[in-house]
C-alpha cells in the first residue's frame, strides 16, 4: 500500500455536523429531482386530452422516455463518479434536468414532450451514483446505514411533494388557465412543469457549499477500476449481485406501476379528481415513505451491530414481505378510504426494502467500484422498473382488459407475480450476500 493510500485510510471522517449539512444539501437536490419525475402521474387526463394519446403512449412519457436515457447514460457517468469531482457532476446534471423540465411545460407536440422527458433522464442520471458515493466517504461505516436511509427519504418526500404541489396547482388554477409574464395564458398542466423547474438555479448555488471528500476504504485495491475488473468482480459474486441488483428492479416495477396510475385509478374508480387525490396521495407517500425508509436504516445499522448475518439485505426481505400483499390488494378495495390505507402500507414496506439497496451495495463493493455498481443497479431498476412498471400496467389495460374502467385489475395483475419473485430473490440471497460481505470487508 503506498503512502497516499495509507493517508487516505488514516484520515478522520469529517464532523457529524458538516456531514449532516452535506447530506441535507443532497437531500434537497434529490427531493427536487422527484418533483418532475412523479408529476406526470397527476396529469394523465389533461395530457391525454391535449395530445390525443392512449394510456400506453402516456405510459412511455412516465416510463421509458425517462428511464432509457437515465439508465444508459448512468453507466459512463458512474465511471466518472469514481474518478471526477462528484459535486460538479451533480451541479451540471441539475442545471440540465431543470432546463428539460421547463421544456416539458412548453412542448407543443407529443414528440417534443417525449424528447424533453428523455433530457430529464440524462440530467438526473449522475445524481444517485455521485450522492451515494459522497455520503459513503463522509460517514463512518457504523453510521452509514442511517445516513443513507435519511438521504433516501428524499425520494419519498419528493414524490409526496410532487403530488401535493401538482394537486394544489390543479385545484388553484382556473379551468381556462392562467396568464404568466412573457408566456401568455397557459393551462394548469404546463404551469406544473414550470413550477417544478423553478428551484434549479438556487439549489445549484447551494451545491458549492459541499467540499469534495477524501475517497476512503480503498484498501489494497487500485485507485481506479477498469470495466473489465469490475465485470470480473460481479462475475465472481454473481449469486450475490444477481439478486441484489434484480430485487430493487422488481420492486420498482411495483412502485412505479402502482404510483404512476394511482391518481388515474382514483379518478376512474372512485370519481375523485386529481386535484384532491394528489393531495391525499402526496401525504401518504411522504409519511409512509419517510417512516419506512427511516425504520429500514435503523434496522440496518442495529442488525449489523448485533452481527445478524446479512443484516442489511435482511432488511430488504422484511420490507418486501410487508409490501407484497398490500400492493396487490389496494387497487381492489371497495372504497377510497380502504384503498388509501392499504396503499400507505404498501408504500411503507416498499420504502423499507428499496432503501436497503444502496446500503447493501456499499457494503459488498470496494470504494473504487461503488459508482459503477450503483449505476448498474440504476440501469437494471430503470429499464425494468421505471420503464416497464407504468407501461406494463397500460399494456394490460389497453390490450388485455381493453377497458379503462378495469385499471384496478391491471395494477393487481402486474403486482402479484412481481412481488412473489422479489420475495424469493431476497430470501435466497441472504447466504451469498453474507459471504461476499465477509470477503470484501476482510480486504479493507
Amino acid at each position: 500500500m503506498d503512502i497516499l493510500s495509507r493517508q487516505r485510510l488514516a484520515a478522520p471522517y469529517p464532523s457529524l455536523g458538516y456531514a449532516a449539512w452535506v447530506i441535507g444539501v443532497l437531500f434537497l437536490v434529490t427531493l427536487f429531482s422527484q418533483l418532475d419525475r412523479q408529476l406526470p402521474a397527476l396529469l394523465v387526463r389533461p395530457i391525454r386530452d391535449h395530445f390525443q394519446i392512449s394510456d400506453t403512449a402516456f405510459s412511455l412519457l412516465q416510463g421509458y422516455a425517462f428511464s432509457i436515457c437515465y439508465t444508459l447514460t448512468g453507466l459512463p457517468l458512474g465511471r466518472l463518479v469514481d474518478r471526477a469531482v462528484r459535486r460538479n457532476l451533480i451541479f451540471w446534471g441539475l442545471l440540465f434536468w431543470s432546463l428539460m423540465t421547463a421544456l416539458s411545460g412548453l412542448a407543443d407536440s407529443y414528440t417534443v414532450l417525449f424528447l424533453a422527458r428523455m433530457g430529464v433522464g440524462v440530467g438526473e442520471a449522475v445524481l444517485a451514483p455521485a450522492a451515494y458515493s459522497i455520503i459513503a466517504d463522509y460517514v463512518a461505516p457504523e453510521r452509514r446505514g442511517r445516513a443513507l436511509a435519511f438521504y433516501y427519504t428524499s425520494l419519498a418526500v419528493g414524490s409526496g411533494a410532487s403530488m401535493l404541489l401538482g394537486g394544489w396547482l390543479l385545484g388553484a388554477i382556473p379551468p381556462q388557465g392562467m396568464a404568466l409574464p412573457l408566456l401568455g395564458t397557459m393551462p394548469a398542466w404546463r404551469i406544473c412543469f414550470l413550477a417544478a423547474a423553478a428551484p434549479g438555479i438556487l439549489l445549484g448555488a447551494l451545491l458549492f457549499s459541499i467540499r469534495e471528500p477524501v475517497r476512503r476504504e480503498q484498501g489494497v485495491q487500485a485507485e481506479r477500476c477498469s470495466v473489465a475488473a469490475f465485470a470480473r468482480f460481479l462475475g465472481q459474486h454473481r449469486a450475490t449481485f444477481g439478486r441484489l441488483l434484480t430485487y430493487p428492479a422488481l420492486l420498482a416495477v411495483i412502485g412505479y406501476g402502482m404510483l404512476s396510475w394511482a391518481p388515474a385509478l382514483f379518478d376512474r374508480r372512485f370519481h375523485m379528481p386529481a386535484s384532491r387525490a394528489g393531495i391525499v396521495l402526496g401525504v401518504i407517500i411522504a409519511v409512509a415513505g419517510l417512516g419506512g425508509t427511516l425504520l429500514g436504516g435503523y434496522l440496518s445499522d442495529r442488525w449489523l451491530r448485533l452481527r445478524v448475518p446479512a443484516a442489511r439485505f435482511r432488511v430488504a426481505l422484511a420490507g418486501t414481505v410487508v409490501c407484497a400483499p398490500t400492493a396487490v390488494l389496494w387497487p381492489l378495495a371497495g372504497d377510497a378510504g380502504t384503498a388509501f390505507a392499504l396503499l400507505g402500507c404498501a408504500v411503507f414496506g416498499l420504502s423499507i426494502s428499496q432503501s436497503a439497496a444502496p446500503a447493501c451495495i456499499q457494503e459488498v463493493c470496494p470504494n473504487n467500484m461503488r459508482g459503477q455498481a450503483v449505476s448498474v443497479y440504476l440501469l437494471v431498476a430503470g429499464l425494468l422498473g421505471i420503464g416497464l412498471g407504468p407501461t406494463l400496467v397500460a399494456l394490460v389495460s389497453d390490450h388485455i382488459l381493453r377497458d379503462d374502467g378495469k385499471l384496478h385489475w391491471a395494477i393487481s395483475a402486474t403486482v402479484l407475480p412481481t412481488a412473489l419473485a422479489a420475495i424469493w430473490l431476497c430470501w435466497s440471497g441472504l447466504r451469498p450476500f453474507e459471504a461476499t460481505r465477509s470477503l470484501v470487508r476482510g480486504h479493507e
